[in-house]
């Protein structure tokens, strides 16, 4: 839907965005991925989201060890896809909060894998989802 798009300073500062985000998910992952909660976590892990806005697309992947890293373009193999206007999802990731959006403006959400559904419906709060 969005791709091979145009890039502008606006794409870089959703990267930015997701930097800080997969820096919040690593240091929420990696203490998860000792003890109790270690065998449930990593079957989980890996995963590859895809973010995708008219302006871009970004790529979140999470490794089996939780550090979570962010580069410009799509990943073909997926486990999410987002698909949003920029100006929505820039607003969530900096707010965190769904209600800095318009009511009823909700991205298009597409589960590829399972593990996928699991992890968003786990951290689609850490996006302000």
């Amino acid at each position: 839907m969005y791709s091979n798009l145009r890039r502008d300073g606006r794409i870089d500062d959703l990267h930015r965005q997701l930097e800080f985000l997969c820096e919040e998910l690593t240091k929420q992952l990696k203490p998860r991925l000792h003890g109790q909660m270690q065998e449930i976590v990593t079957s989980y892990l890996p995963q590859t989201w895809v973010f995708e806005t008219e302006l871009g697309e970004c790529t979140i992947f999470i490794a089996a060890d939780g550090n979570a890293r962010v580069w410009r373009g799509a990943d073909q193999n997926r486990d999410v896809t987002l698909q949003w206007r920029y100006d929505a999802l820039a607003k969530v990731l900096k707010s965190r909060d769904r209600s800095s959006v318009e009511p009823g403006d909700y991205p298009n959400v597409f589960v590829q894998t399972e593990k996928g559904r699991a992890g968003f419906n786990y951290l689609r709060r850490e996006f302000g989802l």
